[in-house]
């Protein structure tokens, strides 16, 4: 990491701190606030995927994508609002060689998401690379992407706002049956997304000891893309894909830019407060009906 990165990202890391006391000193006096904004007017998922059963969960994170694009070969493809999301908890364990004395865990929901919620986007073009009539031509041509997780779990850094996504592509066709993909398991798609811009420091209202980062820019590193697999019956389709989407492409030939809203909340808040003690208010807020 370069110079500049890294105070860039300690920047980040104060600033988000700093965040975080003003949000715990004015926390329960804004959840009071007549008009305060309810969850369900909060553009993003919710704090029902955040491990607050796990002890060991101290802060949780909510990534979740506005926009951006990636380039895989010869495909180019926008990702529009809201089309993917990392979110999950994270703990923090003693290393006195870490770069602030401790490591930054990353902690699944208690689903089998392993903290990455994708939908699926449009490949512009389609299986051919051009849009036919007939819408075009009834679906066959049509086909999208979406990204999975897979058996490695994403690392997050809760502090400078990075995210390293070990990740599957699913390539959906009508012709391509439901396990065409690019990377696996064994062999993924290896995204790791650097802050390149801070966005503006917020408090989420109604939501004490809490901070959202809006237009949050990330790039990813240089990755590579593995040639198909699966596509078609016994993966007759395979040299298709890789002709359409110009695989195996080498790290030159990707590319991944986003821009992003990134939450933090600190655990002890969403959890349940001791009997006869009032509950969190971050769970009353977003509880409340909207307006």
């Amino acid at each position: 990491m370069s110079r500049r990165s890294t105070s860039r990202g300690l920047f980040g890391a104060l600033a988000t701190a700093t965040v975080f006391a003003t949000v715990t000193a004015v926390g329960s006096l804004s959840a009071g606030i007549a008009g305060a904004t309810p969850a369900a007017e909060i553009p993003f998922g919710g704090w029902d995927s955040c491990p607050i059963d796990n002890p060991e969960t101290s802060t949780c994170m909510d990534v979740t994508v506005t926009g951006g694009n990636m380039k895989i070969g010869k495909l180019s493809v926008g990702i529009p609002a809201g089309a993917m999301r990392i979110a999950g908890g994270v703990a923090y364990r003693e290393n006195p060689e870490a770069e602030f004395g401790f490591d930054q865990v990353f902690i699944p929901p208690n689903d089998n998401s392993r903290g990455i919620y994708a939908e699926p986007i449009d490949i512009p073009g389609g299986a051919l690379g051009i849009d036919l009539p007939f819408n075009n031509l009834f679906g066959l041509n049509k086909a999208s992407a979406t990204v999975e997780s897979t058996s490695a779990l994403p690392t997050v850094d809760a502090f400078q706002l990075g995210v390293k996504l070990p990740v599957k592509l699913k390539i959906a066709n009508p012709l391509l049956g439901d396990k065409c993909y690019l990377g696996s398991d064994s062999n993924p798609v290896q995204l790791n997304l650097d802050v390149t811009e801070y966005g503006v420091l917020e408090e989420v209202p109604g939501f004490p000891d809490t901070a959202v980062v809006r237009n949050t820019g990330h790039t990813g590193q240089p990755f590579a893309v593995p040639t198909a697999s699966g596509c078609g019956p016994f993966g007759v389709l395979n040299p298709i894909v890789n002709w359409r989407a110009g695989l195996p492409s080498s790290t030159t030939s990707n590319s991944l830019a986003t821009t992003s809203d990134v939450y933090n909340i600190g655990a002890d808040s969403l959890r349940p407060q001791p009997a006869g003690s009032p509950e969190p208010a971050a769970v009353i807020a977003e509880r409340r009906p909207s307006k």
